[in-house]
């Protein structure tokens, strides 16, 4: 009982983290072209695995009438807010169709792991 309190409290503070209304700390990181405009994210959550580690889960809303291709990567911080894995994260890429969502998911490196960010960039030809 008390391993399932900590971790509902673990859960929920990386949620607050994860989803946090300070601009400098923004969950999406719109990485050059003309993404800020259409994709966006309608909601986000992070839980923690059976293993002990975070796993982050989004929904990316196109808010265009046409389909979108791009890429992303899911980025993760500790809490001091240095980066974990940016460099060895792996761009991915994806496709949303017109007024659609995707959901995009990724388990964090370590249990050190307490907020995430989202970078999204136009396709520069990654085959992931």
């Amino acid at each position: 009982m008390k391993r399932l309190a900590t971790a509902l409290l673990l859960g929920s503070s990386l949620v607050l983290s994860a989803c946090s209304s300070d601009p400098t700390k923004e969950i999406v990181n719109y990485r050059g072209g003309d993404m800020k405009g259409t994709i966006k994210v309608a909601r986000s959550a992070v839980v923690e695995t059976p293993g002990g580690l975070p796993k982050a889960q989004a929904t990316l809303k196109n808010t265009a009438g046409t389909t979108q291709k791009f890429e992303y990567k899911i980025v993760w911080f500790d809490s001091n807010d240095m980066s974990l894995d940016e460099d060895n994260r792996p761009w991915k890429a994806a496709s949303v169709a017109g007024k659609d969502e995707t959901t995009i998911s990724a388990t964090g490196p370590s249990d050190r792991a307490k907020r995430f960010q989202i970078q999204i960039r136009e396709p520069q030809g990654v085959t992931q």
